[in-house]
């Protein structure tokens, strides 16, 4: 005589009694998955942060500037999808940036190392260098930064004639 599936009269079980061995660890790898995707959120709002950054911008504008680099690396340089490093601003227009980007280009890689100051408005770089692959040191730094601002050593060349085109094409 078959028996029935429940006593009568006897409480039933609950939700969880009945399905926590798929309940559980379908809750575990939910959790899991939101940290990782909090976690993925801050650090690609940083390196967006970090990447739309003045001094930023200014260290990738001269390192894609150097003819030195460029002959290293080759063209184009990238930059890593995430910088390490710091950046504070202060009240009254000052602050402080640290970086370190990985760059690469068809040639090899190298690593950028900025550090600039900011004063009444006005970015200072008194640390600005790529170590390459060969361990070869190429400074970016330049004598007056206002003015290497507006300048690109490698346009300036190939407009001159004396260094390659993209993809090693010399200028007529």
């Amino acid at each position: 005589m078959p028996q029935p599936s429940t006593i009568p009269g006897a409480p039933r079980a609950g939700w969880w009694c009945r399905h926590w061995r798929w309940a559980m660890p379908l809750s575990v790898l939910a959790a899991l998955l939101v940290v990782a995707a909090l976690l993925w959120l801050g650090l690609s709002q940083w390196s967006r942060w970090s990447r739309s950054s003045e001094p930023y911008q200014e260290a990738m504008r001269r390192a894609r500037c150097s003819i030195e680099l460029v002959a290293v690396l080759g063209e184009p340089i990238q930059d890593g999808f995430l910088p390490t490093g710091s950046m504070q601003r202060s009240a009254g227009g000052g602050g402080s940036s640290d970086f370190v980007v990985s760059l690469s280009g068809p040639r090899g890689t190298a690593e950028l190392y900025l550090e600039a100051h900011r004063e009444k408005g006005r970015w200072d770089y008194p640390l600005l260098y790529v170590i390459t692959g060969q361990d070869e040191a190429i400074d970016l730094t330049a004598l007056d930064d206002a003015e290497a601002a507006g300048v690109c050593a490698l346009q300036d060349c190939r407009e001159q004639g004396h260094c390659p085109l993209p993809g090693g094409r010399w200028g007529s």
